[in-house]
């Protein structure tokens, strides 16, 4: 009776962090569409909604503890615990530069330059595509796919490199761009660190799974 209960409140428990996962994924779609596109009503509902993500993650926090204080879990339960407590707090934090990146949308509202900036769209198409991987990852708890999802880290932290190159020269060229180059700067560095949290949720379906802690930075 006991492990039936442990039981459903552990697949509650993931319910909850895959549903902040689609909520997370929809806002980084969401903002990084505005960025691309200049939807300033959307960069608007993508900022409004970040109060969903943060209360689901206080959620997943409560049920952590509550799990941890009453059940007393062993080994792989345990582990999934601890594994669902640190993906809830690496989906917040890609929840908050999601949003950071929906104010830098809004900031560069009416902005041409960023459609010349052909290393933009192409960043945010292998971030997005490394953030659905590594939460169906968690899903699915398969490891090797958390293991090739981060193959794209190396595409992303070259991208950002030429995209620091390119503003940087462009500042150069004409100061006046400053405004934009800073928001757009940022916007690229929000991007990067969502696939750093990214990847911190692979190397938690590893250790879910196996019991060991890995690093997909290497």
């Amino acid at each position: 009776m006991e492990k039936r209960i442990l039981e459903e409140e552990l697949e509650d428990l993931q319910n909850n962090v895959l549903r902040m996962g689609a909520l997370v994924e929809k806002a980084l779609y969401e903002s990084t569409r505005a960025l691309l596109e200049d939807h300033a009503d959307l960069a608007e509902q993508v900022i409004a909604a970040d109060d969903s993500i943060d209360s689901l993650n206080t959620e997943i926090q409560d049920q952590c503890v509550r799990l941890l204080a009453l059940r007393q879990p062993m080994a792989g339960d345990l582990r999934a615990i601890k594994t669902d407590l640190q993906i809830a707090m690496d989906l917040e934090r890609m929840g908050d530069y999601s949003e950071s990146i929906a104010k830098a949308a809004l900031r560069l509202h009416g902005e041409r330059t960023i459609h010349k900036l052909h290393y933009l769209p192409q960043m945010v198409e292998l971030v997005r595509e490394m953030a659905h991987n590594f939460i169906t990852a968690y899903d699915l708890a398969d490891i090797d796919m958390a293991r090739s999802a981060a193959v794209l880290e190396d595409s992303i932290d070259k991208i950002y490199k030429e995209s620091f190159q390119s503003l940087t020269d462009m500042l150069k060229a004409d100061p006046g761009t400053a405004a934009t180059a800073i928001q757009l700067l940022l916007a690229g560095a929000h991007l990067e660190r969502i696939a750093d949290h990214a990847t911190n949720i692979g190397e938690s379906v590893i250790y879910m799974v196996t019991g060991l802690r890995a690093n997909l930075n290497d």
